[in-house]
């Protein structure tokens, strides 16, 4: 036992040190946060003298005489550099970005006041000439880039994060209260519990103290799905494909995930009147963004966003695992939400993929069927007419190439959006699918496409569609072109003989009785092939004749794609939060911050109980005691 007491000594002896060591650390923190205080006195020092200064410019400017046309010549010629004089002139409060506000509370900024009053008096063209004169920044503060570290740094002084991660720190040590230092540090109002905060910018920054808190605003506060709406969605810019910028899932997919956070925050405090409304808002909002189609960058931006959001919302359900009718409400919501976002899912795709046949469709009978990329077998099959004019065919500007350049900006827009595998396949196999349809139809309705030749160019451009499709791993979606490519097998097949056409049914069995016979009848012979004799085509229409009222000799759309839209939702493994920081969202960023503070102290709970937990094992069986009972 003697040995157990020495080290239980030392132990305590250690954690005597441990202590003194945090006591010494939080006496440097609580200088550090003087200096700090003493820094934020100093800068509230010099805004004064900086207002005091404003106010004697905009007195003294009243009181000077102000003919009109002085004026307004005085007024032009004001450089920018000329700060106060700027302002003076111009009559305008503090913008924020050259002038602290943080001392000004939102009511007298909103008050008028007996002394700025004269400086709006001045004559329109004045106010007009100095308006176009503002800095940019000014009038569109929102396409500002983002701080500096040095601005950043110098605002992180007027109650930052600087201030608030050292508050914390101290707190943690214990002995320590940081509500009296913020208060006094920075002028706030509060909603709930929660703390706005001024800042420099003319925003408003959250801080949402407590669970209490992030409830309040989850179930009271308007502005925050008012926040969703117009900067997640309605005024959000899609991002468009740079090859100098490279984009990450959290830069394109930020809309989904923020959403997201609201919608399952608003699940836990079981809030289904909110959730109902947020995620109809949410619907309502992007189908109106989405409804015109005009960009196929839009329509992937927000078809790959609403399955992210659609994924979210389901992985969170499959993981809420209650038996309980407490959350009824709410799952129904959920549910019906899901619904509803489906829904929208396949209003954006099939209205994105009808714009894309609409376009796509003019390059498929010159780019598919009358392009002769191969050399040396170019068709001369323009027809008895054409020939009796001497007009021979007109080579078409459309090509191979452009189909395949299709193919291509499509496919990188997919990708870039980070748009889901299995949509990624669906589309191209759209694509895919009016082009077996339309050229099949024109080609079997069409004289001079049928000949050996035109078979062969045929041929070739499909073996390139084919090839792209394999280096883009979408081979299965050739499917298809299974019709196409035995109507063009058949062109090239001979056609002489009664054993050639056991060939061509054995061959083209995809193609009914009717449409062989279709093709035979209007096949036009070349010089150097055998003429299609009596008995060949008498045997085809015997062949034909069981079925020929029944066949259908044009290919319907419907009968290659069933307009269904087959998709599984993944698992998101977790919610992302990044936003972007040009964006006005304090009550957005205040409900991420509120979360990722939880986790860290979650951790750092974890992490303490963990060194109790060895602690209480150690001594436990240094005397003999188990660790479970101890």
């Amino acid at each position: 036992m003697t040995d157990a007491q020495t080290e239980l000594e030392h132990v305590r002896s250690q954690a005597s040190d441990d202590k003194a060591e945090q006591d010494v650390q939080r006496q440097k923190l609580e200088e550090k946060l003087q200096e700090l205080e003493q820094e934020l006195q100093q800068s509230r020092e010099l805004l004064a003298d900086v207002r005091a200064q404003h106010q004697q410019q905009l007195l003294i400017q009243q009181q000077a005489p102000q003919p009109t046309p002085q004026t307004a010549d005085h007024a032009s010629s004001i450089k920018r550099s000329e700060t106060s004089r700027w302002h003076a002139s111009a009559g305008l409060a503090a913008t924020g970005y050259d002038m602290a506000d943080s001392i000004t509370s939102p009511i007298m900024r909103s008050a008028p006041s007996a002394r700025a009053a004269p400086a709006q008096q001045l004559p329109p063209q004045t106010q007009q000439q100095l308006q176009q004169r503002r800095p940019h920044s000014v009038d569109r503060a929102r396409d500002l880039p983002s701080p500096s570290p040095s601005t950043a740094s110098k605002r992180a002084t007027v109650g930052g994060d600087e201030g608030r991660t050292l508050a914390k720190m101290l707190g943690s040590l214990g002995g320590f209260g940081n509500n009296n230092a913020s208060a006094a540090a920075q002028p706030h109002s509060s909603f709930g519990n929660s703390t706005i905060v001024e800042e420099e910018d003319d925003d408003t920054r959250y801080i949402l103290h407590s669970e209490d808190d992030v409830r309040e605003m989850l179930e009271h506060d308007d502005r925050l799905i008012t926040e969703v709406l117009n900067e997640l969605i309605g005024d959000l810019q899609v991002p468009l494909p740079n090859l100098d910028a490279e984009y990450s899932p959290p830069d394109l997919l930020f809309p989904a995930h923020l959403i997201g956070l609201c919608v399952i925050k608003m699940f836990q405090y079981n809030l289904a009147r909110r959730i109902d409304r947020l995620l109809m808002s949410t619907i309502a909002r992007i189908q109106k963004k989405t409804a015109a189609f005009d960009s196929d960058y839009t329509s992937a931006f927000w078809l790959s966003n609403v399955f992210e959001l659609l994924s979210i919302i389901k992985t969170s359900m499959t993981e809420h695992q209650s038996a309980s009718k407490e959350y009824e409400q709410s799952e129904r919501a959920m549910n019906d939400g899901m619904q509803y976002l489906e829904s929208l899912l396949s209003d954006i795709y099939f209205g994105w993929i009808k714009d894309m046949q609409k376009r796509f469709a003019k390059l498929i009978i010159p780019g598919v069927v009358e392009s002769e990329a191969l050399p040396g077998f170019t068709a001369s099959d323009s027809g008895f007419f054409n020939r009796l004019m001497g007009t021979g065919p007109r080579e078409s500007t459309v090509k191979i190439e452009n189909v395949l350049s299709f193919f291509n900006h499509i496919w990188r827009t997919m990708e870039f959006y980070y748009v889901d595998q299995a949509i990624m396949r669906q589309i191209m196999s759209e694509l895919l699918c009016i082009i077996g349809v339309t050229a099949f139809n024109n080609i079997i309705m069409r004289r001079n496409f049928c000949s050996w030749k035109r078979g062969m160019q045929i041929q070739y451009n499909l073996t390139r569609i084919e090839e792209w499709c394999k280096a883009h791993s979408v081979s299965d979606t050739t499917r298809n072109l299974d019709r196409l490519l035995q109507l063009v097998k058949l062109l090239q097949l001979q056609k002489s003989t009664e054993q050639d056409i056991d060939i061509m049914f054995d061959v083209c069995d995809l193609l009914n009785p009717a449409q062989i016979k279709k093709l035979l009848s209007i096949y036009a012979v070349s010089d150097y092939e055998n003429p299609i004799i009596g008995p060949v085509m008498n045997e085809v229409s015997r062949r034909a004749s069981p079925t020929d009222k029944t066949d259908k000799m044009l290919l319907d759309s419907n009968d290659l794609s069933e307009q269904v839209l087959y998709l599984t939702a993944r698992k998101v493994p977790a919610i992302e939060t990044y936003i972007p920081p040009e964006f006005r969202t304090p009550r957005i960023r205040a409900l991420v911050d509120s979360q990722t503070d939880m986790a860290y102290d979650e951790e750092d709970e974890e992490a303490m109980g963990e060194h109790m937990d060895e602690y209480n094992d150690y001594d436990a069986f240094n005397q003999g005691v188990p660790a479970g009972n101890y």
